[in-house]
């Protein structure tokens, strides 16, 4: 796997080009956020250049966004000044445990960090996940959409929510979607940590 130190020189070299213009949001993850009933602050994990921290910000919500790239948070940070950001490594997540009532990871897989996602998470606080699965390569063969077309990057099926033990699982969809974010074969969870108030969705 590629280093840290790797990893920022490619994902920078995407933003300075240009090459990593942002789609539009994933419609169930706004919606999703929209409707959960707390108001500890969100993590957007891996969060680019703000395509979803930015108009959950805009809901009143207070948003942190965590990428490897200054490029990206840059432009977050010029988008929406009043957006937390932080230009990190996810292996190496400089946040405290349990003092997020979302985590919000989209179109990002590491595997190795999903302990780490479920530990910042508060009482009764939930993960929303939304990422491709193997049969997206298909789409991607056909030329009909795009993503990642190494297996590293791309859930098995029904992998989502072994990763996510742990983890009450609330609602979980593993299915083709075309909305503004474009066409894409994904897996989609929502997850609850036990203890809080114990309030669901």
């Amino acid at each position: 796997m590629p280093s840290s130190a790797q990893d920022r020189e490619k994902w920078e070299e995407l933003y300075a080009a240009g090459s990593r213009a942002d789609r539009p949001p994933s419609r169930w993850v706004l919606d999703t956020v929209a409707r959960l009933p707390n108001d500890l602050p969100v993590v957007d994990i891996a969060g680019g250049a703000g395509r979803h921290a930015i108009p959950i910000a805009r809901t009143g919500r207070p948003v942190l966004l965590i990428d490897i790239a200054i490029n990206a948070v840059t432009a977050v940070r010029k988008a929406a000044p009043g957006i937390d950001v932080v230009v990190a490594s996810t292996s190496a997540l400089p946040l405290r445990p349990r003092q997020f009532g979302v985590v919000l990871v989209t179109n990002f897989l590491d595997r190795a960090i999903f302990a780490d996602l479920v530990n910042l998470i508060a009482p009764g606080g939930f993960l929303v996940y939304e990422t491709y699965t193997v049969a997206h390569l298909e789409l991607v063969r056909r030329g009909m959409a795009r993503g990642p077309s190494s297996p590293e990057y791309l859930l098995a099926p029904g992998e989502l929510p072994r990763l996510a033990s742990g983890l009450d699982v609330l609602e979980y969809q593993e299915d083709e979607v075309d909305d503004d974010a474009g066409r894409r074969h994904c897996a989609r969870l929502l997850g609850q940590r036990a203890g809080g108030n114990g309030q669901g969705v």
